[in-house]
């Protein structure tokens, strides 16, 4: 229960003040407890950043799956992007902490952890692309109701899009962005439909 509370309080701080900027004795002040308390739960900041990484990682892996089964109910490959254009602005928009989090450590992540983190974030893009993304617009083409073309270049085009999100979600009121997330999700459907 004690570890939860740290790594929740540590999630807050981390995304506040980015890693360098959270501060053991901040963490253990947010849960009352003292600092040599918070590294009988964890051996330093590293390693609780990392474990709130890989918790997060790890819960964006499932949803592939998740994700997957729920798609391949659907027949319409419309349908099924939309789902998961949508699906990924909802996370994004339901759970901040996390979604700034993740995007701070994509974007900024402390300098001694890059490599590690950049290699499981394409790790992380890939099985994405292998799962949900390559085999719904091959199917598309395949039924001829996408434009033939290179897959990669839907790929780049998709991840463009949710990058777009990304920032957008970030940055706008709800209402603001609603309203662009409809208009981008028209423009990149429009573009690559038959």
């Amino acid at each position: 229960m004690t570890r939860d509370k740290i790594k929740k309080a540590a999630l807050s701080l981390f995304v506040k003040n980015g890693y360098e900027g959270a501060h053991v004795a901040e963490i253990a002040k947010a849960v009352n407890i003292k600092t040599a308390s918070l590294y009988f739960h964890f051996e330093s900041k590293e390693k609780l950043f990392l474990e709130i990484f890989y918790d997060l990682l790890h819960e964006k892996l499932k949803s592939i799956e998740a994700a997957n089964e729920f798609i391949n109910q659907m027949d319409s490959v419309q349908e099924q992007l939309f789902f998961l254009y949508t699906d990924y602005y909802k996370w994004v928009d339901g759970y901040q902490d996390e979604m700034v989090f993740w995007k701070r450590t994509a974007l900024f992540p402390p300098s001694f952890l890059e490599d590690q983190i950049r290699k499981e974030l394409i790790t992380y893009e890939q099985r994405y692309v292998a799962v949900l993304l390559e085999p719904v617009f091959l199917k598309g083409m395949a039924l001829h109701v996408l434009k033939d073309q290179d897959v990669n270049r839907l790929i780049v085009g998709f991840l463009g899009l949710m990058a777009a999100v990304f920032s957008e979600i970030h940055y706008s009121e709800p209402a603001v962005y609603q309203k662009k997330l409809e208009i981008l999700w028209e423009n990149f459907w429009d573009s690559i439909k038959k």
